[in-house]
């Protein structure tokens, strides 16, 4: 079916069903931020690839809600097909709730919305009855039947994540968290419904979900006993998974039988689950297990260290080639350059995926934020300009994500003006050093300072915690420039996040410039504790498109002193004379 085709099979439904709107989020029961394939109905629907993104169909409009990072990515898939584009963030567009509400006219009670159960929360219906809606969930939802070929539920094997990157036992942290919910929980039950929590709880690794290494499940603390049930496809455990579970004492039950539990106890959660798990304590209770997850161990900050040094090898492998080709004239695609690098990581020893789908963006479409390329939209790289790779991999041992904005060859004044000043923005963050208990919100201004004082910023946040062989993308931390609950935690040590600040000149070139950092202590003076940062990515910035009279002294020593670690650290795992010729290169100091 065309996109056309398919809301108008969903508008003959509504109207079978008495609704005036349908509601589709992008979003599972466990509210990750990559869909599991048989939860992609939003993408199914509207055609649209983003990652974040909300459709509201009615009877005559079809609208899409999604951030800055895809305005233009919208814009360009949307294209003839009955969904306008919605800019969520611009302060002239309505959001999503209020514009159904302004729809409603004079009748406000008898607009009735639908919605997947299993894709809202309760905090989503009571936005909706705060507005004078009615959400209606309907089981089973109507992409059972309008999706034909809709993917199953996945299961793939669960395996083991190995002691040495853990640095905590299972026991360890499942007393602890008993210790915790005892004190806090006001029902009989508790509900872990965030993967990434069950998978470090549980010492556990899987591949429900891609680029994230983590199984489809829901865990539940039953107080009578302390005992912990962990519901999953138990079909594909492994023996030694199995195993590490029933030593920690946790119980096994099919994933599917979690709304039978929830409804013969009295069962709390955070505000987080989805609707269609029927909770008997409705007072929400948020679990203390992401700020424990978040805080690395030691075993955990060396895991990152040895990915990262896997991962430099294979960026520099990458680099030196990239130049050649460049140089010979034979230059790849996007595509083709996001193969050859993808090939590159999976000959490091622990590969095990990519962290997320890697952005290969030449020229203009650098500047949109999160692009991917597709064979349609495939540019092929030439020796001029800039080239935005943005890109990470999964190891047994840890997570990377590293962005580097690289010059192809000659490039103009305003992208070497622009590519100055992201790079010093990223400088200026990776040597800050300050109080203990500084927030996100406060950190960001470090990274923009530079950017604001010649005219120039960016939509997206500054920084994101980073799992530890988890998801990309961890909370509950974040440093950005907008208030929100994660922007105002304070950083302690420990804490992973990346350092990424960007410049996008619509139309005609992005950069983007990406290390991940790890809080550590700084000392104690008698003004209080501090923190600071150490690099964990180890991968030369590309000083070509630099314009040298815009760096300081200390920016120039920052450099040097990063790229003499790069070269340290990376020299004796190079095996090749030439990958070792280009990083002696790329790594000679400037001039002071």
């Amino acid at each position: 079916m065309t996109i056309t085709e398919r809301v108008e099979k969903l508008r003959e439904w509504m109207k079978s069903q008495g609704l005036d709107a349908y509601w589709v989020p992008t979003a599972d029961p466990h509210n990750d931020e990559y869909i599991p394939a048989h939860w992609m109905c939003r993408e199914w629907l509207t055609g649209f690839t983003g990652s974040a993104g909300l459709a509201v169909v009615t009877l005559t409009e079809a609208l899409l809600w999604t951030d800055s990072r895809y305005w233009l990515q919208a814009e360009e898939q949307l294209a003839g097909t009955p969904f306008k584009v919605m800019r969520e963030g611009d302060p002239n567009v309505t959001p999503p709730a209020e514009w159904l509400a302004q729809a409603i006219g004079h009748e406000p009670f008898t607009y009735v919305v639908g919605t997947p159960p299993d894709m809202v929360t309760a905090e989503t219906d009571r936005t909706f009855d705060n507005l004078g809606l009615t959400l209606q969930t309907f089981a089973p939802d109507p992409f059972d039947a309008l999706w034909t070929d809709r993917p199953a539920l996945p299961a793939a094997p669960i395996t083991v994540q190995d002691a040495e990157w853990t640095g905590l036992s299972v026991n360890d942290k499942l007393l602890r968290t008993a210790q915790w919910l005892n004190l806090h929980l006001k029902a009989d039950c508790y509900l872990f419904n965030d993967l990434s929590d069950i998978a470090w709880l549980l010492n556990l690794r899987g591949a429900d979900i891609p680029f994230n290494p983590v199984f489809v499940a829901y865990l539940i603390y039953n107080r009578e006993g302390c005992k912990f049930t962990l519901f999953t496809h138990t079909e594909t455990l492994l023996p030694e998974a199995r195993a590490q579970l029933d030593e920690a004492g946790v119980g096994l039950a099919p994933y599917e039988e979690t709304p039978e539990f929830c409804c013969t106890h009295r069962v709390q959660a955070s505000a987080s689950v989805c609707m269609a798990m029927p909770l008997t304590h409705d007072e929400p209770l948020e679990s203390e297990v992401p700020a424990w997850r978040a805080t690395k161990t030691q075993a955990e900050a060396e895991g990152f260290r040895q990915a990262m040094l896997r991962d430099g090898v294979a960026l520099v492998q990458f680099l030196r080639r990239l130049d050649e080709q460049m140089a010979s004239g034979h230059c790849p695609t996007e595509m083709e350059a996001d193969a050859q690098l993808t090939a590159l990581r999976a000959a490091q020893p622990g590969f095990r995926e990519l962290s997320f789908a890697t952005i290969a963006g030449y020229a203009a479409h650098g500047a949109i934020v999160h692009y991917e390329a597709t064979p349609e939209t495939d540019a092929r790289l030439k020796p001029e300009g800039l080239l935005l790779l943005d890109s990470g991999a999964q190891y047994d041992c840890g997570t990377t994500d590293i962005t580097r904005t690289i010059a192809l060859g000659p490039v103009t004044d305003e992208e070497r003006r622009v590519y100055t000043l992201v790079l010093k923005g990223h400088l200026a963050l990776a040597r800050l050093r300050f109080p203990w208990g500084t927030t996100g919100l406060q950190l960001d201004t470090a990274a923009r300072q530079p950017l604001w004082a010649a005219g120039y910023d960016f939509g997206h946040g500054t920084g994101h915690g980073v799992g530890s062989h988890l998801c990309v993308h961890e909370g509950p931390h974040q440093i950005r420039k907008n208030y929100r609950a994660c922007t105002v935690i304070p950083f302690e040590p420990g804490l992973t996040v990346t350092d990424e600040p960007g410049i996008y000149v619509e139309g005609r070139f992005g950069v983007r410039i990406e290390n991940v950092l790890l809080c550590r202590p700084a000392g104690e003076t008698p003004f209080g504790r501090f923190l600071d940062f150490e690099t964990l990515t180890l991968c030369p910035y590309d000083l070509r498109p630099v314009y040298r009279t815009l760096l300081t002294p200390e920016e120039v020593r920052q450099i040097n002193d990063y790229h003499a670690e790069v070269r340290t650290r990376l020299l004796p795992l190079l095996t090749d004379e030439a990958d070792r010729q280009w990083l002696a290169r790329a790594t000679e100091p400037l001039a002071p």
